[in-house]
């Protein structure tokens, strides 16, 4: 027979359509969000793994200082390995960015046209289609380079840059002020040789080795090289940022959106089960009778679990309706927008479905499973009697001191304490989304104010050889780069005696001075010692650290260059570059090496904020819902719980307002003191994660949050617990007197 049961469900759903509509909203946009997210970045991760074999992505790269001959390349090519010409030449154009230009491949790092036409005429140019979209270019522009004008013919996504990576040292990528491009192969050679890199890609003959065995086949490689040339640059294909930052990135950002989905999903399960146990105890009579009639408590279990896995399912199916289609193309959006990825199909996720419906289902099955089991199982009589606990209370605390209206509301919240300790949950989950959407934006304006104010110089020349300025103040130093154990380059300055630029620090014969980001970092402290070695050479480096100087734009150590020329064994009156405030134009750009201006020094500020965002806008909008949501539904329930003492208070005399100062107010109280503890618990969470985030980076942004930031997340939430206060005041006006009359027992 039909469990006459079933037939409750359309009632209760009728007479709980506030609360399930919020719930099923909230489920719908986050796991149509997450639906989306997960498969636009399974479909484009899809994209770019296919992408290796697909355009023949080099296995890994190497830069020489002269061209190399044939005898080095057939000895490199002994190494079972196929090695192709990638010359290139960096052009500075007249709003000072920098454009890489190649010619047209055909056999390695091939390219995806995207829009338009590849060059046909020397007068034409195919420019990376990311950077386009941020500068504005349209198809049919021209652009200046080396005094003549080149049409732009199409937009193309080079496989070797997917994310654009002007130097795999670099801090971030730069997808603003750099530019890959395409030319035919007369017009690469009509353009000077300023700028000129020669590289060379190699390709293994099996391309089915592992890992391990790449990284030996790849130091085998620079083995020959050193032996024979002089290296400027090599890059194995598992260290290359251009290549792998975009995989890795999106392997971050789904492990991310999972865990954030899960916690989520866990809360809201609380909140299912907080107001679902509180319709069991409104409908104690009701379940005692049906139980002493022969109703299992199995059957009860089932039926008041339904309704929950019903709006979660259905808020799932139609969750991964929108992100499919909606929420998958705004996440691709996003993706484009940061890197230049090629063309891409959607693909069926059955992953994604695991996890962002069936998970959360299974999720909030068994948490309220668990509350449920627990209280169904009490004794028919007891829930006839309304004693809805299986052991009794030791004692009820005792409330001596102070006012009536103040031990009244301790009384609710400590009668409420297991729906209030949900609501403190709810409300920590969305401040720290809330304060880490929030804390970006002026860190990263933070950080540029701090590079600027303490920049060395207008200008930072890097030669190829040591040529003499007339340029008045032009301060010599030397200048060089070695690595840590986790490979992440650390540039090593000599600073001459009484710098004008570097005035401010005091050296110490018996050790060197880091940079404080350095040091905050790697948590490095004064007379510790640190080792570092030659990016290409076996050869390693002790120093004793005895200062920290403040310098946020690099990781950098810093000694007097005597200091630097003995440590690496230079002529005494070697120097390798030029602090200067003024442009020096007396040096003849083809023996620059490279030119460090502000703008470079804050590339990571301004890709980060360009890339992010818009997320940390999402991460602000979906912790101001979460809030408001939790808000919502567990002051409903103490409201609702409490509706025959409310009910009472108003036989007495009190009126809706002085009801809700009583009940309203304790959920107030409740509220600020949770957004109190929140916000600066948050603060020490996302200060450890933030730690452990840029570990995974090149570089370090100084952890900075603005105070106004704590205002904005407790402002924030207050304005939301204000907008819900006055929804509850209306519920507390609906309770009305003949409530207490019709159940007093």
């Amino acid at each position: 027979m039909k469990n006459p049961l079933f037939k409750r469900i359309p009632r209760e759903l009728k007479s709980e359509m506030g609360k399930y509509i919020a719930l099923f909203l909230f489920l719908t946009l986050t796991i149509g969000f997450c639906s989306g997210f997960l498969v636009a970045g399974g479909s484009m991760k899809g994209a770019y793994n296919e992408s290796f074999e697909k355009y023949t992505i080099e296995n890994g790269h190497f830069t020489l200082a002269e061209k190399a001959d044939e005898n080095i390349l057939e000895k490199v090519e002994d190494e079972e390995v196929s090695v192709y010409e990638l010359f290139s030449k960096d052009k500075e154009l007249e709003n000072e960015h920098t454009i890489r230009i190649y010619k047209m491949r055909e056999d390695v790092n091939r390219t995806d046209l995207m829009e338009g036409s590849y060059p046909k005429n020397d007068n034409e140019i195919a420019i990376d289609r990311l950077s386009a979209v941020n500068n504005e270019i349209v198809i049919g522009d021209t652009i200046g380079i080396d005094d003549k004008e080149y049409k732009v013919s199409g937009f193309v996504a080079l496989s070797d840059y997917s994310a654009l990576f002007k130097n795999n040292t670099d801090m971030m990528f730069d997808a603003n002020k750099f530019c890959v491009a395409l030319v035919t192969d007369d017009a690469f050679d009509e353009f000077s040789d300023v700028g000129l890199r020669y590289t060379y890609a190699w390709v293994n003959d099996d391309r089915s080795l592992t890992d391990s065995k790449q990284e030996d086949k790849a130091d085998d490689i620079k083995d020959v090289l050193s032996k024979n040339v002089a290296i400027t640059d090599f890059v194995a294909q598992q260290d290359n940022n251009a290549i792998n930052f975009t995989g890795d990135d999106m392997g971050g950002d789904r492990a991310m959106i999972q865990w954030l989905l899960y916690i989520v999903m866990a809360v809201l399960a609380f909140a299912f089960a907080v107001t679902t146990r509180n319709t069991i105890e409104k409908e104690a009579s009701v379940i005692g009778t049906l139980r002493a009639s022969g109703y299992t408590k199995g059957e009860l279990l089932r039926h008041y679990i339904a309704l929950p896995i019903i709006v979660t399912v259905v808020a799932a199916i139609i969750g991964n309706v929108i992100g499919y289609t909606v929420m998958k193309n705004y996440v691709v959006t996003i993706y484009y927008h940061s890197y230049s990825l090629p063309s891409y199909a959607t693909l069926w996720n059955f992953d994604a479905f695991i996890r962002t419906t069936v998970i959360p289902a299974l999720i909030i099955l068994v948490i309220n499973l668990i509350v449920l089991y627990r209280s169904l199982s009490i004794s028919p009589l007891n829930f006839l009697r309304h004693e809805l606990k299986n052991k009794q209370k030791k004692k009820t605390i005792r409330l001596k001191h102070g006012k009536f209206m103040t031990r009244f509301r301790l009384r609710v919240i400590l009668q409420n304490k297991s729906t209030y300790i949900t609501m403190f949950f709810g409300i920590f989950l969305a401040s720290v989304l809330m304060l880490f959407g929030t804390m970006f934006t002026p860190l990263l304006q933070n950080f540029k104010t701090e590079v600027q104010n303490s920049k060395i110089a207008n200008y930072q020349y890097i030669l190829k050889a040591p040529l003499p300025t007339e340029t008045e103040n032009a301060e010599k130093y030397a200048v060089c780069a070695l690595v840590n154990d986790l490979e992440e380059e650390i540039t090593i300055y000599g600073i001459s005696d009484d710098s004008e630029y570097v005035d401010d620090i005091e050296f110490n014969k018996d050790g060197v001075v880091l940079s404080d980001g350095f040091m905050e970092k790697y948590s490095i402290k004064e007379d510790e010692t640190i080792t570092l070695s030659e990016k290409f050479e076996n050869k390693d480096y002790d120093f004793k650290v005895k200062g920290s100087y403040h310098y946020p734009a690099t990781m950098a150590v810093f000694m007097p260059i005597e200091q630097f020329n003995e440590v690496f064994d230079m002529d005494d009156d070697y120097f390798s570059g030029y602090f200067s405030d003024k442009k020096i134009t007396d040096i003849d750009e083809e023996y620059i090496a490279s030119t460090i201006t502000e703008q470079d020094l804050t590339i990571m500020a301004d890709q980060l904020e360009d890339s992010l965002g818009t997320m940390f806008v999402l991460f602000c909008g979906f912790a101001v819902l979460l809030f408001m949501l939790m808000i919502y539904l567990l002051s409903k329930l103490i409201i609702e719980k409490n509706a025959n003492a409310i009910s009472m208070i108003k036989i007495l005399g009190y009126t809706d307002k002085e009801a809700s100062k009583l009940y309203n107010r304790a959920t107030a109280i409740v509220v600020v003191i949770s957004l109190l503890i929140s916000v600066f618990v948050s603060e020490y969470l996302i200060r450890i994660i933030y730690k452990v985030m840029m570990l995974e980076y090149t570089g370090w942004l100084t952890y900075y949050i603005a105070p106004w930031v704590y205002a904005a997340v407790f402002g924030t939430g207050i304005i939301c617990y204000v907008i819900i206060h006055f929804v509850e005041m209306k519920r507390i006006r609906k309770i009305q007197l003949s409530v207490a009359l019709k159940n007093m027992e």
